[in-house]
Formats: structure tokens, C-alpha cells, sequence
């Protein structure tokens, strides 16, 4: 599939989302700071998403592979399943849809650069060779773990 229809199918499934219950938690005074700081992420994602444009002659506009769309769609399912079956559906839609934009066209980590992941541990990014490369300090433990599922393995994110 290509990117373009890959975007626009990504719209499609996110568009109805209420990124209001984003804004509100991203607002809450009472909220703690990961939880603002994944809602502020989500809104730009989400913000980012929408607006976004492909052209059919646009350099972005790669074949990406159907499998790979797949499988990462069928991993977020199981992590779903094993982590947090009570979320709504709605809900695991776009966070699936977000993920795969993350992973297979902006090409950027799937959680926010400076979250405490815990213990102090974070997503970070590193200017080399005027690119930016990202660093996730969990990404290596997650791959030693996982069990049923290992969603890491999409996350453009290098072991730090």
C-alpha cells in the first residue's frame, strides 16, 4: 500500500475520535505529568495526522508493506488483550492507527521524547550527522520480557 492511502486510511479510522477527552486531561490541573504529557502528544499526533497531505508524486509517498501494516495492527490487538482489555474500542482504534503513523510514515518513537517510562527511564533523541536518531532506555529490557506480545519491535526508537 502506499503511504498516501496509508495516511488516508488512518484518517479515516481516527477522525471520529473526541480529542476533547485529550484536551481535558492535557488541562487537568489534578492530572499527573506523564499522563499530560501522553495526552499533549496524542493531540499533536492527532492534530499532525489530520493535516497532513501526501501527494501521489510526493517523496514520502513509499510502498509500505500490507504485512507489515498487519502485523503491527495484530500485535497492538494482543497488547490490548494482555494490558488493557477494558479500554474502548474506540480508543484501542486510535491508538492503533496513530502507532502504525508513528512507525511507518513519521517515522518517530511511540511514546513522547522525555517520558519517564519509569525509574527515571526515557524515550530521547540525539542529533547525528544532521539526522535525529531516537533512544528508548526500556526498548532493550521490553524485548527481554515480552511474552505475548512486543510492540517495541515497530518503534523507530534504537536501544540506548
Amino acid at each position: 500500500m502506499k503511504a498516501r492511502d496509508l495516511l488516508e486510511e488512518i484518517k479515516e479510522n481516527i477522525k471520529d475520535y473526541d480529542i476533547e477527552l485529550f484536551e481535558n486531561k492535557a488541562n487537568d490541573e489534578n492530572a499527573d505529568q506523564v499522563s499530560k504529557l501522553r495526552a499533549i502528544f496524542h493531540i499533536q499526533n492527532y492534530n499532525e495526522i489530520m493535516a497532513l497531505n501526501i501527494d501521489e508524486e510526493d517523496e514520502r509517498n513509499i510502498e509500505i508493506d500490507d504485512e507489515l501494516i498487519n502485523d503491527i495492527k495484530d500485535e497492538l490487538a494482543k497488547f490490548f488483550e494482555g494490558c488493557s482489555p477494558e479500554s474502548e474500542e474506540i480508543f484501542k482504534i486510535f491508538i492503533t492507527y496513530t502507532c502504525i503513523y508513528l512507525s511507518l510514515i513519521a517515522k518517530r518513537p511511540l511514546h513522547p521524547v522525555g517520558i519517564d517510562m519509569h525509574n527515571g527511564k526515557t524515550v530521547f533523541a540525539e542529533e547525528k550527522d544532521g539526522e535525529t536518531v531516537y533512544y528508548c532506555d526500556i526498548k532493550e529490557e521490553q524485548a527481554k520480557i515480552a511474552k505475548d506480545y512486543y510492540t517495541c519491535q515497530y518503534c523507530v526508537c534504537k536501544p540506548s
